[in-house]
C-alpha cells in the first residue's frame, strides 16, 4: 500500500529521532480532556484528527486543543469510508468539518486521515484537487481490543524513528488511551526521542515511506 502511494504521508524521516502522536475520532466530552491533561503534564504536542459531527457540542475542546499547541486535522464528518461517498458528498463532508474546526478555533486544517484508512487512487486525486493532503500511519495498535500492556509493548518495541502513531480519544476509549500515553511518553522520551506534530514532520523532510 505504501509503495503504491509514496506521496501520501505514512511516516517521517526514519533518520530523525522524532515521533508524531496522533488521535482519531474526537472530540469526546469526557475522554479528550483526559488525553489533553496527560499531554500537558509532559509538555508534548500531538495532532488530533476530528469527526465533524462530534464538534457541535464540543467546540470548547477544539479551541482547547488548538490553544494548547496541538495540531488539528480532518478525520471525516460521519465516519464513513471515503470510497463509499460520491465525490460531491465527500467534498461537502470535508468542507463542513473544516469549517466547523475553523469556526471553533480560527484554524482551517488541510491534513486529512480517512476513516478506517480506506482510500483509493481516485480518492487521493480528488483530495489533492480540493487542496487536502492524506496522512496515514505506520503504527496503529489495536488498543480497543487488546490489553493495556500489549499496546504499550507494541508501541515501544516498534521502529520508532519517524513513526506516526495512531490512538483513539473518541468512542469512549480515552480513559485507557490516557493511561497508555501516560506510560509511553516517559519511556520514549527516555530513549531521546522528540514528540512533534504532523505538520512539523512534513517540514522536517518527512515523506511517504
Amino acid at each position: 500500500m505504501q509503495a503504491r502511494h509514496p506521496d501520501t504521508l505514512w511516516r517521517g524521516d526514519p533518520s530523525r529521532r522524532e515521533i508524531a502522536l496522533t488521535f482519531d475520532d474526537g472530540p469526546h466530552p469526557r475522554d479528550t480532556p483526559r488525553v489533553l491533561d496527560v499531554l500537558a503534564k509532559y509538555n508534548v504536542h500531538a495532532t488530533f484528527f476530528l469527526i465533524g459531527n462530534e464538534i457541535g457540542q464540543n467546540r470548547h475542546l477544539v479551541k482547547r486543543i488548538h490553544a494548547e499547541g496541538h495540531g488539528l486535522g480532518i478525520h471525516c464528518h460521519r465516519h464513513l469510508p471515503f470510497p463509499f461517498e460520491k465525490p460531491d458528498a465527500l467534498k461537502n463532508q470535508l468542507r463542513i468539518t473544516q469549517d466547523l474546526i475553523a469556526q471553533a478555533c480560527g484554524f482551517s486544517p488541510t491534513h486529512v486521515r480517512p476513516p478506517y484508512g480506506f482510500f483509493t487512487a481516485k480518492t487521493k486525486s480528488l483530495l489533492a484537487e480540493w487542496g487536502y493532503r492524506l496522512v496515514m500511519w505506520n503504527c496503529i495498535p489495536m488498543h480497543f481490543l487488546q490489553p493495556l500492556g500489549w499496546t504499550i509493548q507494541q508501541i515501544t518495541s516498534s521502529s520508532l524513528s519517524g513513526s506516526i502513531i495512531v490512538l483513539h480519544d473518541g468512542h469512549g476509549h480515552g480513559a485507557k488511551v490516557a493511561r497508555i500515553v501516560d506510560t509511553i511518553i516517559p519511556k520514549i522520551k527516555g530513549l531521546n526521542f522528540d514528540f512533534i506534530k504532523v505538520e512539523q514532520m512534513k517540514r522536517n523532510g518527512s515523506h511517504g515511506q
